[in-house]
């Protein structure tokens, strides 16, 4: 028999689970994939190109000549099937992986590399959705609108080395853009420069260290959607100018400039850094970085990484100041919107509902925007989860109803990502979904802390406590002044907890109460981690505050507000809660706190020392 090589586009396919879908039923098993193999695939595979050379029994391998077309029918037919009600046998879930190889033809089969790596990758699949190596990736530049969510570098069972792979997940929302994504409007968003640094020591062989320092703080900052950054050349036009930073800021349009020195003494360098009001040419913020100059790429990465986390919170909270200082009349959607962030991360029952409106009248003046429907879907998931609205499956409806507008509207927005993520995680308790948007608010910006505690979260919620510390540290590492990073202590509290670390858990949950006086929800954390301490009075006395403004606190409302926590987790809250008498709190009448002055233990002495 003649052999022959080519490069092709290699697709496996297999059913996940299918050797339990046999023990429960062969008959019904067998008759879903002959149905899915006849009904779904043969008629439509060989009009993208494609051929099956190969059943496995339930799965298959098939040869596609354009990588574009392979992942465009693999896509097809997963959403097919997912929508498929085949009524004589179970619903299927396939796994499926393309890689682009070498492989030998022999008459209808194929041999060689790409065949064996095809269903290796297939392993690293989610169900209902699709792996694909680099050589396919690299082909998919601006021809297909499915988001591929980057894994890194794996290793591959029976084959040396590694392979980068990319996992597509349809449980997805916001991949199909209706209109193209658009830059932030530079009459509405912040826009800043980043002027070239001074050489304070004079060694000119000292200023190719300090530009490339200078680009890698620019690009860092251009991949943040929340302000427009100004190319590189037009900033380098002004070095070694004594202009007025006003005037710069009239000639490119900005409204903040970034402005910085560096000296060395030997190995050691020291990096000044201003933030200024383009317009008032105040400073707004500064702070100083020392570093030692051994590895020229890792310092340079390392400076970039806090200039960018300190300049998110920084400019986002002069955004909010300019959008309350603006007349009623000339706010637009993004004004508003700016003013409801500090009301959502007040963490407080009223501030909430005051986010809600504001975020209700930005949609009202711009209907169509993504971000506004993201960060009020999350407000409404924040009802849910703190225990502030007498009716979940209201909330719930507002928050999909909101999310359903973000579709195609905030692919390339980290802020709106990250809310929309959060939400799915309060109001569904979908993990999945919200991760794939957190791994791509975190592709878009590496550093936005928002998006790392939001994944700490998702980790501890899942039960990976370890990698939940990891993330909740970077936020915090990333933005230690950001208004909102009380929100990642109390998220180490809830990973050492449920790490079985009671005692600690509660030391970060004080910490964060300290950080945020008023917020009463996290009391409810209190008081589980004290109950499960063993110090039952300080839990009664933990929960009796959150008891004190809601309504119908039994254990059934508190597991369906925290629904998204594993089952292990969630029990051993509940548990904790149980030490507070948290059967006995059902049906209070709605009021001012206790801890304000009618008898219960005062909030200060309940945070404690921290």
């Amino acid at each position: 028999m003649s052999t022959m090589r080519r490069l092709a586009v290699i697709l496996s396919m297999d059913v996940e689970g299918f050797t339990s879908l046999v023990e429960k039923d062969e008959a019904a098993a067998l008759r879903s994939v002959e149905h899915a193999y006849r009904d779904l695939i043969l008629p439509s595979i060989g009009d993208f190109g494609g051929e099956v050379f190969k059943t496995t029994g339930d799965g298959l391998l098939a040869e596609f000549a354009s990588p574009v077309s392979a992942v465009k029918w693999t896509a097809r037919f997963q959403r097919v099937l997912a929508a498929d009600d085949f009524a004589l046998g179970p619903k299927l879930r396939v796994r499926a992986g393309l890689v682009m190889g070498d492989i030998v033809v022999a008459g209808n089969d194929r041999f060689g590399d790409g065949v064996n790596v095809a269903t290796r990758v297939q392993a690293l699949s989610p169900p209902g959705g699709m792996a694909i190596s680099r050589g396919v990736f690299e082909y998919l530049a601006g021809k297909t609108d499915l988001y591929f969510t980057d894994i890194g570098e794996r290793a591959l069972k029976g084959l040396s080395g590694a392979q980068r792979i990319w996992i597509w997940d349809p449980k997805i929302v916001g991949v199909t853009r209706p209109h193209a994504v658009a830059t932030p409007d530079p009459a509405t968003h912040p826009s800043i420069v980043v002027l070239p640094f001074d050489n304070l020591g004079g060694d000119p062989e000292r200023d190719v260290f300090i530009e490339g320092m200078v680009e890698e703080i620019t690009a860092s900052l251009s991949r943040v959607r929340e302000f427009l950054v100004i190319a590189r050349h037009s900033a380098y036009a002004f070095r070694g100018s004594t202009q007025d930073v006003r005037e710069i800021a009239e000639e490119l349009g900005v409204r903040y400039l970034l402005e910085g020195s560096v000296r060395f003494a030997g190995a050691r360098m020291r990096v000044s850094l201003r933030l200024v009001d383009g317009e008032s040419a105040l400073q707004i913020w500064s702070d100083r970085i020392e570093a030692q100059v051994a590895d020229v790429f890792e310092v340079q990465d390392h400076i970039a990484e806090l200039v960018s986390g300190a300049l998110h919170p920084t400019i986002r909270q002069a955004e909010v100041e300019r959008s309350r200082r603006k007349p009623p009349e000339s706010l637009v959607a993004y004004d508003l919107v700016m003013r409801a962030l500090p009301h959502l991360w007040a963490h407080r029952r009223e501030e909430n509902a005051q986010a809600i409106a504001l975020v209700n009248q930005a949609l009202a003046r711009e209907p169509r925007d993504g971000r506004a429907a993201a960060i009020g879907a999350w407000a409404h998931g924040q009802q849910i989860a703190y225990h502030w609205s007498g009716d979940f499956s209201a909330e719930r409806d507002a928050a999909h109803d909101l999310l359903d507008r973000t579709a195609g509207r905030i692919d390339d927005d980290p802020l709106a990502l990250t809310a929309a993520a959060t939400a799915m995680t309060l109001v569904d308790g979908d993990l999945d979904r919200a991760n794939a948007l957190i791994d791509r608010a975190i592709d878009i910006d590496v550093n936005h802390a928002w998006a790392w505690t939001r994944r700490g979260f998702a980790r501890v919620y899942a039960g990976r406590t370890d990698e939940a510390f990891a993330c909740f540290e970077r936020a915090m590492r990333l933005s230690p002044r950001d208004p909102f990073s009380f929100n990642s202590m109390v998220g180490m509290g809830l990973a050492h907890f449920s790490a079985g670390r009671a005692a600690e858990a509660a030391r970060w949950t004080r910490r964060a109460l300290a950080e945020k006086p008023g917020m009463t929800w996290a009391f409810r954390d209190l008081s589980a981690f004290l109950g499960a301490a063993g110090d039952e009075e300080g839990a009664k006395a933990a929960f009796d505050v959150f008891c004190s403004q809601r309504q119908d606190v039994t254990e059934a409302t508190v597991r369906d507000a925290l629904h998204f926590m594993n089952p292990a987790l969630l029990d051993a809250y509940v548990a904790g809660l149980a030490t507070a008498g948290l059967a006995c709190h059902s049906g209070r009448e709605e009021g001012p706190s206790r801890a304000a002055g009618q008898g219960a233990v005062p909030y200060q002495s309940l945070v404690g020392e921290v």
